[in-house]
């Protein structure tokens, strides 16, 4: 239907890179798109998600003209500068953003005028500025695929989930890689996914069940608190079923996707951070660092993951641990597709090459094919506990 509406008989390129990832490619550049008379506002977030192929929903629109019909052709603009009012009627002349063309599937009384905050797809889009073909439930049927972005689909391989494997998930809404751990595993894992926010939970549970999951029990539970050392503790939950906390040595695998500043995060429009909140998130990373490694196995397996550029976050975070820890031994986070950890880290050249930096460097001492270097900003790093 996309190649129709835009006049394209061959559809984007696409191919399967692995068993369990298939790449789409973008429309090819001679795409064009006619002026629409009518402008959409939506704020920076629903903006940034329509360049990554997502269709304008209801919460995410600003602005709407009066004078529109459903099904007209219409488009996109983000707010840079945060500044639109909701429900705007007239032309907005603050800092815009064209992010794409759609067809409008709700007009203003059904945004606005209701008085309770909308749900629902807004702009059924057509074509983002970026190109990215428009791929989610619309096309296929909810369980059929999951859009991940390509980093966060290797930290699957590099944690290589089996059956009868105890992997804890500890940073895991909204569930993408808690679902492709249960996928890996042929849903014969045994997989705990907490995040310590009730509503995050239930996006992990949700995902479970529409990809038909039975081996993920989701808890919400801050994983920097997961563990009991007190003897009268342990003995207190010895004959339970596992659930948080966990008695120390627990799990074969820990995957620790932690809580990051962002900053790898593609397309990104706007960024807000502080100096001090970019300060505060290698704090959170040390404590859950701390929580993992005494509720991981002897010769288990730590995968350490974070979707940000910032040496603080990621070589030195590995520089600090292996300080910090001295049972925890650093290994190659293999498949090793990403570049290698930055020099003048804290990491040796040797380790530099145990660890994946995703984005646009070029270091000699690990060339990377260009699929891996054009995409969000991420890392990777694998430790086995020896003792």
């Amino acid at each position: 239907m996309q190649s129709q509406e835009l006049g394209m008989k061959p559809i984007p390129n696409f191919y399967m890179l692995q068993e369990d990832c298939l790449i789409v490619e973008q429309w090819p550049q001679n795409v064009k798109m006619e002026k629409c008379k009518v402008e959409v506002i939506v704020d920076v977030l629903c903006a940034t998600a329509v360049l990554r192929g997502a269709h304008v929903f209801a919460p995410g629109v600003l602005g709407l003209p009066s004078n529109c019909t459903l099904g007209e052709r219409v488009e996109v603009y983000g707010d840079l500068d945060g500044r639109c009012n909701r429900g705007l009627k007239v032309p907005y002349t603050g800092k815009k953003i064209y992010v794409g063309t759609g067809y409008l599937k709700m007009l203003r009384h059904d945004l606005f005028d209701n008085g309770a905050l909308p749900s629902g797809i807004a702009v059924s889009m057509l074509l983002p500025a970026s190109r990215i073909p428009v791929i989610n439930e619309t096309i296929y049927p909810q369980g059929h695929i999951l859009l991940q972005n390509l980093p966060s689909i290797v930290v699957g391989w590099v944690i290589n989930a089996q059956p009868n494997e105890l992997i804890l998930d500890m940073c895991a809404a909204p569930g993408n890689k808690t679902t492709h751990l249960g996928e890996m595993s042929a849903n014969q894992a045994h997989i705990i996914a907490m995040d310590k926010i009730k509503q995050r939970t239930d996006k992990v549970d949700k995902n479970c069940q529409v990809h038909g999951l039975n081996c993920v029990k989701v808890f919400c539970y801050d994983s920097t608190k997961c563990y009991v050392e007190n003897k009268d503790e342990i003995d207190a939950i010895e004959d339970r079923t596992i659930k948080p906390p966990f008695k120390l040595n627990t799990f074969d695998k820990v995957l620790l996707d932690a809580p990051c500043s962002g900053l790898g995060q593609r397309p990104q429009l706007v960024n807000k951070i502080s100096p001090k909140m970019l300060e505060s998130y290698k704090f959170i990373q040390q404590k859950l660092f701390n929580a993992a490694v005494k509720v991981l196995k002897v010769d288990g397996i730590l995968v350490y993951s974070t979707c940000t550029i910032t040496e603080e976050e990621n070589e030195r975070m590995v520089s600090w641990v292996l300080r910090k820890f001295s049972g925890l031994e650093l290994v190659p986070a293999e498949p090793l597709l990403g570049g290698p950890g930055l020099p003048n880290t804290g990491l040796t050249d040797e380790q530099r090459l145990m660890v994946q930096r995703f984005g646009p460097e070029n270091d000699p001492i690990r060339p990377v094919k260009d699929i891996y270097k054009n995409s969000i900003g991420f890392f990777i790093a694998k430790f086995i506990k020896r003792k």
